[in-house]
């Protein structure tokens, strides 16, 4: 069995922008750093990602490196979006197919643009291949998230082949424990067969030791309130909700600043709403982060979370919050009804709701010591061990699948 195993290679499939630079060094923007693919080395011996990778002398001071061991790269020409993406369909193909010889088995992050280009691709070679299903794209291109006429047919057309996928692959993991199972079924969920499986893990990253002491707020002036999305790509993360929400909770009479983590094209077109609202001595956009551990400090200096997204899987930002001892106020969209209570959400694009919400808190510590508190004992339910077994679990089954594949050609050889 032992093997069999050292020979098997993994390929990993997941979205992000990454750079090489002269030295051949590989770095990347979002959390898809090192120490995400080294996850899948407590099964598999060796890793290889297939990326969107640019060319540079170095890398942009915020990005973190990606490469290490036993973790290899192929690339394909960078785009940015699905536009991009289509105008090199045809040399990403071509190479992505020439990639996927190499390993013996996959796992893909969905929906993505290249995750759903790749895995077509890969599922004609009947090698075995599971899926990590991270958002819902119904609910993630729906109205007003973002721009262009595309929208509603990537909408639609990402819905229909997400569930598809599901049906067909042999395991599907999900970030949450009921909503992305019931509106993308897998077939471990749907018949039952031991031929197939399933698992339920977030992508956070909460180390055991890292979790605050539940807060104690008593009243004071100003209040700050945290938000993180680390691109600033589209309207789905409440931004401008939260910006409008402030105003009104400032016109109310109570001092609040809100910072919001992140970079991205559409910044300056937030500094300005800022600026119109009248209230950008309140606002501080602080850039993208070096690493997680800066993130999580910048929560930790706040006093309230707040994040009115539209559309999620489960928000890693949100247990991270969570794990600080922070009160949260979020919407009732995807998986987030799993992790708050009622009386902390609130509909995405209600901009009084949480004004309300934000002076309701802010006006009694005891409801944010009590929400601190309440937040910490849920977050440890997705601690770095507990989601570290959970992830090997599921790993090893697609190991094991691929062995008894490997044992049945060999068997008929």
């Amino acid at each position: 069995m032992a093997q069999i195993k050292e020979k098997i290679k993994l390929l990993v499939v997941a979205d992000g922008h990454y750079y090489i630079d002269k030295q051949q060094n590989v770095y990347v923007e979002s959390v898809f750093d090192y120490s995400f693919y080294a996850r899948y080395l407590s099964v598999f011996d060796s890793v290889y990602a297939i990326i969107r990778a640019e060319q540079v002398d170095t890398a942009p001071a915020h990005c973190k490196l990606a490469g290490g061991p036993n973790v290899h790269f192929l690339p394909i020409p960078p785009s940015r979006g699905v536009k991009q993406f289509a105008k090199n369909y045809w040399i990403n193909r071509r190479l992505i197919k020439q990639y996927v010889r190499r390993c013996d088995c996959a796992i893909f992050r969905v929906p993505g643009v290249v995750a759903n280009t790749a895995l077509p691709i890969f599922a004609k070679t009947g090698k075995p291949y599971a899926l990590e299903v991270v958002v819902d794209p119904w609910e993630y291109f729906a109205k007003g998230t973002s721009g262009g006429l595309i929208r509603p047919i990537v909408r639609y057309k990402w819905t229909h082949d997400l569930k598809k996928m599901c049906r067909n692959a042999f395991g599907v993991s999900y970030v949450t424990q009921y909503y992305l199972q019931k509106r993308y079924p897998c077939q471990a969920l749907l018949s039952g067969t031991t031929s197939y499986f399933t698992g339920s893990y977030s992508s956070v990253e909460l180390p055991d030791n890292a979790f605050a002491t539940p807060k104690v707020y008593t009243p004071k002036e100003k209040f700050i309130i945290s938000h993180v999305a680390n691109a600033f790509t589209g309207y789905g993360k409440g931004h401008i909700v939260l910006m409008q929400a402030v105003k009104k909770v400032l016109d109310a009479g109570y001092d609040v600043d809100v910072w919001f983590v992140g970079d991205g094209p559409l910044r300056p077109e937030f500094e300005r709403i800022a600026q119109d609202l009248g209230i950008q001595a309140h606002v501080q956009f602080l850039g993208r982060m070096a690493s997680g551990a800066e993130v999580r400090e910048k929560i930790r200096a706040s006093d309230l979370f707040v994040f009115p997204t539209r559309a999620e899987g489960l928000p890693r930002v949100i247990l991270e919050a969570m794990a600080e001892g922070i009160p949260v106020i979020s919407s009732p969209v995807c998986g987030i009804p799993e992790i708050l209570p009622p009386e902390c959400l609130v509909d995405y694009n209600d901009v009084q709701g949480y004004a309300d919400s934000i002076i309701r808190l802010i006006t009694h510590p005891e409801l944010m010591a009590a929400q601190s508190n309440r937040n910490l004992e849920v977050a440890k339910q997705y601690k770095s061990s507990i989601l570290s077994k959970k992830r090997k679990e599921f790993y090893q089954k697609l190991l094991n699948s691929c062995e008894q594949q490997e044992k049945i050609k060999n068997y008929e050889n």
